[in-house]
């Protein structure tokens, strides 16, 4: 009995050592599985999930919760990056240039904005420091400034010629650690907003303003001195008729100032909600012939129709009218007696090409794209004599351009002017191929 005994227990033991055995290797078998599927999930296996194998020891309540961890974590990183590929196309597709400059001065992010407005691609830009890209003693101080002491900046940048950027920097606390201890740090954010045309604009104002008020005072102080001269009743009949004609000849001069200012004042207001319509462009141009007769007539200037197709136009008559009278009247007060000034016009494939073509004192080469500017002469005191206002051409530009046309000038001194526009053709049918023409 006692050996039985023995035996008996001696069997029990060598099988709950098996039994311990195997269950820790099975244990160690999860174990492993387990710290797989961490370091699966860690190393970016969001799909990571634990599932029951044979061969492997499985502990279902612990294998529960790391797949409802696992399902948390997916879940997240989906927002994530969901809001992250927002982000970046919205930063990629905004029109101030976004510049992200970590705490050790190196550049993590640039969106397209910025590469183009600095002119430098993406590889100029990764992991490189703010010193070497940005040429600026002032810019480069504020952004150090910025990231040792958080302290803010803005102001404007001068990239190139023509082109200004209002920039800011924005100092973000890092919360990345150095050497286990916490320190403050600052990233910067520098946002670039392109003010080149806001400066533009401002200089055209302020150019404005002072042409307008030089072009006011010389008629003024005329008309003022004139009329202080009158006061005084001793003066000849014939010298107070000269000065009462000079001082009406001022105010013709004032009015035509300000009557053209407000035709531009109103083609700027209204420059988008132009009406066009099929124009008679023959019956426009006779209009305009006819209106200026009389004083090409009394200027021994001989005016003449070489090429005019019965053609219509997509335009506003009263505009279009507007546009000839004043290229055909600076034709007539700049050529000499004698002169010539001639329309013709070309049929393109959807347009027409008109030329207002005279055969005056020309245009000097380096004057040529500035001519169609506010208050540009190219011969001040022979405008001031014909009684131009040096809006002329500035209001043909405009008008032309709101009817969706080009305008432009070709000019040899002594040789005479072209000025021409262009406009959209209304004819049904199209000329044969042989009257094309290209350009």
């Amino acid at each position: 009995m006692i050996v039985a005994f023995g035996i008996g227990l001696a069997v029990g033991v060598v099988g709950m050592g098996v039994w311990l055995w195997v269950r820790a290797y099975r244990m160690r078998q999860f174990l492993a599985y387990l710290r797989d599927s961490l370091d699966a999930l860690a190393s970016g296996t969001y799909r990571m999930r634990m599932y029951e194998h044979e061969g492997k020891g499985f502990l279902q309540p612990i294998a529960d919760s790391f797949n409802r961890m696992a399902d948390h974590v997916d879940g997240e990183i989906d927002i994530l990056s969901g809001e992250r590929d927002v982000l970046q196309h919205i930063l990629h597709n905004m029109n101030t240039g976004i510049i992200y400059i970590n705490r050790s001065g190196h550049v993590e992010m640039v969106n397209e904005s910025a590469q183009l407005m600095f002119r430098k691609p993406l590889e100029q830009w990764t992991h490189r420091q703010h010193w070497t890209l940005f040429r600026n003693y002032n810019l480069g101080a504020a952004i150090d400034n910025a990231l040792l002491f958080g302290a803010p900046w803005q102001s404007e940048l001068h990239i190139r010629e023509n082109q200004t950027a209002m920039v800011r920097l924005v100092p973000i606390l890092s919360k990345t650690k150095s050497s286990g201890a916490a320190e403050t740090a600052y990233d910067v954010l520098m946002l670039c907003n392109d003010v080149s045309e806001f400066r533009r604009l401002e200089r055209m104002r302020s150019e404005f303003v002072a042409n307008v008020s030089h072009e006011l005072k010389t008629p003024i102080a005329a008309i003022r001195g004139f009329a202080e001269t009158l006061l005084d009743d001793d003066i000849p009949r014939q010298t107070r008729q000269k000065f009462l004609r000079t001082i009406y000849d001022e105010s013709n001069r004032m009015s035509a100032l300000v009557s053209d200012l407000l035709e531009l004042s109103r083609l700027e207001a209204e420059e988008h909600r132009v009406q066009l319509v099929a124009v008679d462009l023959p019956g426009i141009v006779h209009r305009a012939l006819d209106r200026l007769q009389s004083v090409a007539e009394e200027r021994q200037i001989v005016m003449r129709v070489e090429s005019l197709p019965d053609v219509a136009v997509w335009a506003d008559d009263d505009m279009l009218l507007q546009v000839f009278l004043n290229l055909m009247s600076n034709a007539i007060h700049y050529s000499q007696q004698g002169g010539v000034v001639s329309v013709r016009c070309e049929i393109l494939v959807d347009r027409v090409k008109v030329h207002v073509v005279d055969t005056g004192i020309g245009i000097g080469e380096e004057h040529l794209g500035r001519v169609f500017e506010r208050f540009y002469r190219v011969n001040r005191d022979r405008s001031r004599a014909s009684g131009g206002t040096g809006l002329g051409l500035s209001i043909v530009k405009h008008i032309v351009t709101a009817l969706g046309g080009e305008v432009g000038v070709k000019s040899e001194i002594g040789k005479g002017s072209d000025f021409w526009f262009t406009l959209s053709r209304l004819d049904s049918q199209l000329p044969d191929e042989s009257e094309f023409s290209i350009v």
